[in-house]
């Protein structure tokens, strides 16, 4: 059975996933507004932030073809 709620109009029955979302506010910088997590950070917060990632290769190796380990092979 469908939920049923009351209201000014009577008895309402809401079908479970066709609420409607809650709208996002987002934050005013002057006329424009600022996207969440966008928000201007300094150089030393973004210095300290970077220092804090796990450092990961940006690409793989690639090894010499027809060659082993240290030119045996």
């Amino acid at each position: 059975m469908t939920p049923a709620e009351f209201s000014s109009e009577g008895r309402q029955y809401v079908i479970p996933g066709t609420e409607r979302p809650k709208r996002q506010s987002f934050k005013t910088e002057g006329k424009q507004l600022v996207v969440p997590g966008a928000d201007r950070i300094s150089m030393r917060e973004h210095m300290e932030r970077m220092m804090m990632k796990p450092i990961k290769p940006r690409r793989r190796q690639i090894g010499l073809g027809g060659t082993g380990l240290f030119g045996r092979g």
